[in-house]
């Protein structure tokens, strides 16, 4: 994790007590998966760049025998000279962990060479989620309701085997297909590492506006630490904008240290409350009385969203039962949808498949992702409010964030427009990739 401190503590803190998974006996992160060393080439065709971070470069990946297209990540394994070797080996036990559930990128293989490990993951054709959520402001709230139930699947399984992913952010939640067709894969956990093993976690790490307190005041950070990173990127799901960005790093820090949170009308008048309910759970500087997240599952703003759409889908079924001449019983269930919350939230798609309307209750996830389809992105008012710093970048510390998966790679130029980052395999500098600097 790039210069982790692990501190001997005997007391277990909140969300640090699932028992189970832990360190081997020599306290080190040991993958089982086998470490290939035969020429990489052999097996892939390799493509072109499609993402970069500090120490790692993501080249599109076919299979020569299936055709299957991959991603693969070249780390280098040597920084200011010495041997990271261990902390990418690390990264590849945290994937084996995450192994075969549908919200966590797949790991298939590691190939190693005198100067790099190579990671062969599944390639995700639908690019990062911050370029949706931000860029394009494509989201409406039945949107956010649906892809954050999926985070949430993927977030649940992990803390479930003592996971804290430690960077939750739109860079690194990636799309399998483009939108609004595309499914959810939480992926990059480099900084990733397992709670409960008999030592604290402590560090200054994270990206700026997604760091919480524990963070910046160097308390012991754990599962917890993950679910303030998820009130973050909800509200900038929901607004495009940071709660708490502010004209520099210093004042975002002092803003999140003191919880300065607000939902100003502009970016709030048609969400509905039960969503800034949500944020207001996950955004509480003690750790302990934030949201878990099977909590979140559970909130009111997930589950009677989804009760909703199930009840409309059960509604139509059964007028198409009734009604077996009617072909556009669709308009009505996706206006409810959209509509309900936002006099603006008008579909592109008037006419879903009779799919949506058929499926069960026992798949309430299906059912939304189904009907969601259809509700192409509705804009978004642009605020003029001063108080409120437009998102742009997600604001990575002392180098451009890390694309280390299928997606955009771009950095903030010097008057703060997204430009693309034209960076090369050779970057030399400190190991300081997505560390908060306090100075």
């Amino acid at each position: 994790m790039n210069g982790i401190a692990l501190r001997q503590q005997h007391q277990q803190h909140y969300h640090n007590s699932v028992s189970g998974l832990g360190l081997n006996k020599e306290g080190k992160y040991r993958p089982s998966t086998v470490i290939r060393t035969d020429t990489l080439t052999d097996k892939y065709t390799i493509h072109g760049e499609i993402g970069r971070g500090k120490f790692a470069v993501v080249r599109k990946g076919i299979n020569n025998e299936t055709g299957e297209e991959v991603a693969a990540k070249y780390i280098r394994k040597r920084r200011k000279g010495k041997t990271c070797r261990e902390e990418i080996l690390r990264e590849v036990v945290m994937l084996e962990l995450g192994l075969e559930h549908p919200r966590l990128v797949d790991l298939k293989e590691v190939f190693e060479t005198q100067n790099e490990l190579i990671l062969i993951t599944e390639f995700c054709a639908g690019g990062e989620l911050f370029t949706e959520c931000v860029i394009e402001e494509s989201f409406n709230e039945s949107d956010v309701i649906r892809f954050l139930v999926q985070i949430l699947e993927g977030l649940v399984y992990l803390h479930e085997r003592n996971i804290v992913h430690l960077d939750l952010k739109p860079q690194n939640i990636l799309f399998t297909k483009p939108f609004p067709h595309g499914d959810i894969k939480v992926c990059d956990l480099g900084f990733a590492c397992l709670v409960n093993t008999g030592e604290d976690i402590r560090d200054i790490i994270g990206t700026p506006d997604y760091v919480a307190p524990e963070v910046l005041s160097y308390e012991p950070l754990g599962l917890y630490t993950d679910m303030w990173s998820l009130g973050v990127l909800t509200y900038v799901m929901l607004t495009a904008h940071s709660p708490f960005a502010g004209k520099d790093n210093q004042e975002t820090f002092l803003n999140i240290s003191q919880v300065n949170l607000d939902f100003p009308d502009s970016l709030f008048h048609d969400t509905s409350p039960l969503a800034q309910d949500f944020i207001t759970k996950l955004l509480v500087k003690e750790p302990e009385e934030r949201m878990t997240a099977k909590q979140c599952l559970q909130h009111p703003w997930l589950t009677g969203r989804m009760e909703k759409i199930l009840e409309i889908s059960v509604e139509e079924t059964k007028a198409n039962s009734d009604n077996p001449e009617s072909t556009n019983q669709d308009t009505d269930c996706e206006s409810k949808l959209t509509n309900e919350n936002s006099s603006e939230g008008k579909s592109a798609n008037q006419n879903l498949d009779n799919s949506s309307r058929t499926l069960n209750k026992e798949n309430p996830e299906e059912v939304l992702r189904e009907i969601s389809k259809g509700n192409v992105s509705s804009e978004r008012e642009n605020s003029s409010s001063e108080e409120v710093t437009k998102l742009i970048l997600c604001s990575d510390i002392l180098d451009p964030p890390q694309k280390e998966v299928a997606g955009l790679s771009s950095v903030c130029n010097e008057n703060g427009d997204c430009v693309p980052y034209t960076g090369t395999d050779n970057d030399d500098g400190d190991d300081d990739d997505n560390k908060v600097s306090l100075v």
